[in-house]
């Protein structure tokens, strides 16, 4: 057959790959400035700037928050309070640190027990004296008049009662005298407690006050991110689709070539006369058209004939070319002897 395709030379990989790299860049730097959305609330706005390249030759970004009138007055008083409160923390920290460096002084509250308690138990004994004495001199005059002597069993026995009810009352009264000195403790020992918190609590409601609202911005909807051509890829494409050419072609001349060549010594009819369905494949090395073809329908059954498609020459061309290669049958139809090619 005509001369083998030659493989298509190696593609510029490198160049491809930079070219590649160089598209997803700009791709990518496409994407980041459609997601630098300029954003404005009634609180503020967000503003994106580019500021400069990178020694890469990337642009930089800067983002630029900016608050409404109203916010930004908003937080010039917030600092002002801040600057003010910080003054006022750091005298809180020193009455803190002297707080700590003395401790809970409990040597002025009320003490509780039945000896400083015994305040308390007098002054209910005072108020209950009387009753005692009272109680003492009706029983005497009770006895008297019962006719009970003193020294007799019946008057040790009415004065002992006598006793043990002088004795409840004064129990009564010691246990009343604890229980007031135990909530007198009490009570002083909460107002201790409230004078030594108070500045603290006055700090902590000073720090509550009118807060500046921030601008909440919203976040743009993402753009796709889009890579640049793929360049490599398509030169790798390319130069498979050459490669895959040049191999069909090869392989379409080496089928054929090896059909001419299975013929061998064999004659065939090749007059032109005989064949129908023709049609150029190519030129083989011996400079000769091959073509593809069927045998007429009359021709289908001789001898040097058949059915199906065939590849070969045509007689009248070969015998203008290799003389010697044809010769005419009694029924003038010309056939080529292909072992002489």
């Amino acid at each position: 057959m005509g001369k083998s395709a030659s493989a298509p030379p190696p593609p510029d990989y490198a160049g491809a790959a930079q070219a590649t790299a160089a598209g997803n860049l700009e791709a990518a730097r496409a994407n980041i400035a459609a997601n630098r959305v300029n954003q404005y609330t009634p609180y503020g706005s967000l503003e994106y700037q580019v500021s400069g390249e990178d020694k890469f030759g990337n642009p930089m970004w800067k983002a630029t928050q900016s608050l409404s009138p109203v916010q930004q007055q908003l937080l010039d008083y917030q600092n002002q309070s801040s600057l003010g409160l910080g003054q006022l923390a750091g005298k809180g920290l020193g009455y803190v640190s002297n707080m700590l460096d003395t401790p809970f002084d409990t040597s002025q509250l009320p003490t509780t027990g039945f000896n400083p308690s015994q305040s308390y138990q007098d002054a209910y004994m005072q108020r209950l004296q009387p009753q005692i004495e009272q109680g003492r001199e009706a029983l005497d005059v009770k006895l008297a008049n019962q006719g009970i002597p003193v020294g007799s069993e019946a008057y040790r026995r009415a004065m002992l009662s006598q006793s043990q009810r002088e004795n409840d009352l004064l129990a009564a009264a010691t246990t009343q005298g604890f229980g007031v000195g135990q909530q007198a403790r009490q009570s002083a020992l909460q107002e201790q407690a409230y004078l030594r918190n108070e500045p603290l609590n006055t700090l902590s409601a000073v720090r509550t006050g009118a807060q500046v609202q921030g601008p909440t911005f919203v976040n743009p909807a993402m753009q796709a991110n889009t890579a640049g051509a793929d360049l490599l890829g398509a030169t790798q494409m390319g130069y498979n689709a050459q490669m895959g050419a040049a191999n069909a072609q090869n392989a379409a001349n080496n089928a054929m070539t090896q059909g001419l060549f299975s013929l061998g010594g064999a004659a065939l009819m090749s007059d032109i006369r005989t064949k129908e369905n023709i049609e150029v494949i190519g030129v083989a090395k011996n400079g000769l058209t091959v073509y593809k073809y069927e045998y007429r329908k009359e021709f289908k059954d001789h001898e040097l004939a058949g059915s199906g498609v065939y590849y070969g020459y045509m007689a009248q061309e070969v015998e203008q070319v290799y003389p010697y290669a044809v010769r005419t049958l009694n029924d003038g139809y010309k056939v080529v002897d292909y072992g002489l090619l």
